[in-house]
């Protein structure tokens, strides 16, 4: 009987021992033993390669205001170049007398010319259109005499000629397409690359207006110096064009699709010119 109750009461310790034990919350995972393992540390490798990229990011950034800063000049004292020109060419092209028109823009082209060149001498690295440069200013240098000296003795007449209307807008169409295409071509940041492209677009117009003299024009000696820019502006031409065809990175479908429409909208010019000229 005392046995007996000896083992009810350790049985009803148990119960409640197990009762007391289900009602405990379960241990914290933080609490248990863990296994350790060796992890590489991270942080250190997470720092240096941001450290890096900040680097690199610094680095490039760093290049291309460089490069920016290296073209600005370029471009800036080919702005001032063209900016002479224009304002000079635009006094002559608006004369009456086609002669003295024909004098004072082609001595405004001349001198726009050597500019050009003596940037190219300045900025240019290739051979070929280095040693063009310089041809081009000692060139130009004597058609500048001859225009500075006829000119002093030649001003322009106070009425227009029956043909000075047609000569204006000759010439209006010949400055505004050089202009633009020099503009167009002198802003690449590769010196090489804007001289040529400027420098061919100014040849053409050289060459247009002394074809515009020879159709206006009746002074002899104008006449002979639109006849000798006639036999001499095609061969600088043709050496720009093949330098392009050979250097030039090929235009992008946009500015082909520009120029063919620049072509249409001369040609629609060209025609509404004559339709009013009739």
């Amino acid at each position: 009987m005392i046995l007996s109750s000896r083992f009810s009461a350790s049985l009803i310790s148990v119960v409640v021992g197990l009762a007391l034990s289900a009602c405990q919350p379960a241990s914290d995972p933080s609490d248990m033993p863990t296994e350790t393992t060796d992890t590489p540390d991270t942080s250190v490798v997470t720092q240096d390669t941001a450290a890096q990229a900040e680097t690199d990011e610094a680095v490039v950034a760093d290049e291309t205001d460089e490069s920016v800063i290296d073209s600005a000049p370029m471009m800036e004292d080919y702005t001032k170049a063209l900016t002479r020109m224009n304002n000079e060419v635009n006094i002559g092209m608006v004369y009456n007398d086609p002669d003295t028109a024909f004098a004072k823009s082609i001595l405004a082209l001349h001198r726009g010319a050597v500019n050009m060149a003596q940037l190219q001498l300045k900025y240019g690295t290739d051979n070929a259109l280095l040693l063009l440069a310089q041809e081009i200013i000692d060139s130009q240098q004597q058609r500048i005499d001859i225009s500075n000296k006829w000119l002093a003795s030649h001003p322009d007449i106070p009425n227009p000629k029956p043909n000075t209307e047609a000569m204006q807008l000759d010439y209006a169409d010949i400055v505004a397409s050089m202009n633009y295409n020099i503009r167009m071509g002198t802003e690449s940041v590769v010196a090489d690359l804007a001289f040529a492209r400027g420098m061919l677009a100014h040849q053409r117009a050289v060459l247009q207006l002394a074809k515009v003299e020879l159709r206006y024009g009746t002074d002899v000696e104008m006449r002979r110096l639109a006849v000798q820019i006639t036999r001499d502006q095609p061969r600088i031409i043709q050496i720009l064009e093949d330098w392009l065809a050979n250097n030039a990175p090929a235009p992008s479908p946009e500015a082909e699709a520009e120029a063919e429409e620049s072509i249409e909208l001369e040609e629609d010019g060209d025609t509404i010119k004559r339709d009013e000229q009739a």
